[in-house]
């Protein structure tokens, strides 16, 4: 995040302003219109996180929110143009999947979620890459929004492909088993993405968030499930501890 900082064109700013507005007002719509939710479908899948792991969605909103308006109102240190760029598609894409999820199709819904997940992995990479700007605490707004972001829809691009091979009959809810792998693979994809983030921990904390309300979930229901879970938070954990002594060090 160096020499093409928004400040170069507001009009990104203004951008990402409207951006994080629309992706806010778009669930409010949604409910008042009385349409089906994002997490419809999602409560057959033996994996799904309690539902109060949800309200993750409100910290992601705010973060979001707050960030634009430092963008606008500082510019410099906040995000390069390609950083913010993939912000507002991540924005316009959580608007987008809002929308699709209205039609109640699993299997496009996963589709948009896989975008969204692509472009705000991209996103949380470039701000743990980036060297901490005057003043630092906006380079770690900037983290930390694209960071929580980038996990939970890391975590949620996985549920959503469950909801999506249940609706095209691919498998059964009742049937743990690949449940279980899409639990497993979910868990490396995160070690994995979390190994691109040597400077910031906010990209696990989501993930773990979710593992969290997936334990809620499955105690007493799974143990498998159990074990898996419990064990990828402790792998995340300590990766993530390892990697932010390293880069104290470097």
């Amino acid at each position: 995040m160096t020499s093409t900082d928004v400040h170069t064109d507001r009009r990104l700013g203004w951008a990402l302003l409207a951006a994080a507005i629309a992706q806010i007002a778009a669930p409010v719509v949604q409910a008042l219109a009385d349409v089906s939710q994002p997490g419809d479908g999602s409560d057959d899948l033996l994996i799904t996180p309690a539902g109060w792991a949800f309200s993750i969605w409100s910290l992601i909103y705010g973060l979001a929110l707050a960030h634009a308006v430092v963008t606008l109102w500082k510019g410099d240190g906040v995000g390069s143009r390609r950083f913010v760029g993939d912000l507002i598609a991540l924005y316009f894409g959580a608007a987008v999947w809002i929308a699709v999820s209205a039609a109640g199709i699993s299997w496009a819904t996963f589709l948009v979620l896989a975008f969204m997940t692509v472009v705000a992995i991209d996103a949380a990479r470039l701000a743990a890459r980036a060297r901490l700007h005057d003043p630092a605490w906006t380079t770690w707004l900037a983290r930390a929004t694209s960071g929580v972001y980038a996990g939970w829809v890391s975590a949620a691009v996985f549920l959503n492909l469950g909801t999506g091979v249940i609706e095209l009959d691919l498998a059964q809810p009742a049937q743990h088993g690949w449940q279980l792998a899409l639990l497993a693979g979910a868990a490396l994809f995160a070690l994995g993405v979390n190994a691109q983030l040597p400077r910031s921990p906010f990209y696990a904390a989501a993930v773990v968030w979710a593992l969290i309300g997936i334990i809620a979930s499955v105690a007493g229901e799974s143990t498998p499930a159990l074990v898996i879970a419990i064990v990828a938070i402790v792998l995340l954990v300590v990766q993530t501890v390892w990697q932010s002594k390293r880069a104290l060090a470097d």
